[in-house]
């Protein structure tokens, strides 16, 4: 899937974040409270947000859309949820047209499914720049420190 890449490099940016936690955390701990400290937890909330926004997006993918019906003769989970005896009396008896309107209509369900799909994939595509742009700040104010 093309969600599994987005979120192992979110995991590998907060990996690399963690290992200069320390270095930040010296900077938010400074006395008094100014304008650095200010822009660097402006900018780890715009970071967290993002990442759990691309998170979020990424795992959706990994949800299952299409519930059993009970009523289709074509569809996997409906056909695994019949006895095979009930299954088998249902496909004899059934015409070829009623088949193509069965078929016709997984194509469809399908069809939305991975449009659905793809589509939260493109935004945790797209939401990965920023995600990479505040991951470089963090990581250059961290090295600074």
């Amino acid at each position: 899937m093309k969600a599994a890449p987005i979120l192992a490099l979110q995991i590998a940016l907060v990996g690399t974040l963690a290992a200069r936690f320390d270095k930040l955390l010296s900077i938010f701990t400074r006395e008094p409270f100014d304008l650095e400290i200010a822009m660097l937890l402006i900018l780890l909330f715009l970071y967290v947000g993002n990442l759990i926004t691309v998170a979020l997006l990424a795992s959706l993918v990994y949800i299952p859309r299409n519930p059993k019906t009970g009523r289709s003769i074509i569809y996997f989970e409906d056909i695994a949820a019949m006895r095979f005896d009930s299954f088998e009396e249902q496909a004899k008896q059934m015409s070829p047209e009623y088949i193509e309107l069965q078929l016709i209509d997984q194509i469809h369900s399908v069809s939305r499914i991975v449009s659905t799909k793809m589509r939260y994939v493109r935004w945790a595509f797209i939401l990965s720049l920023p995600s990479i742009i505040l991951w470089a700040a963090l990581l250059a104010w961290g090295s600074a420190a």
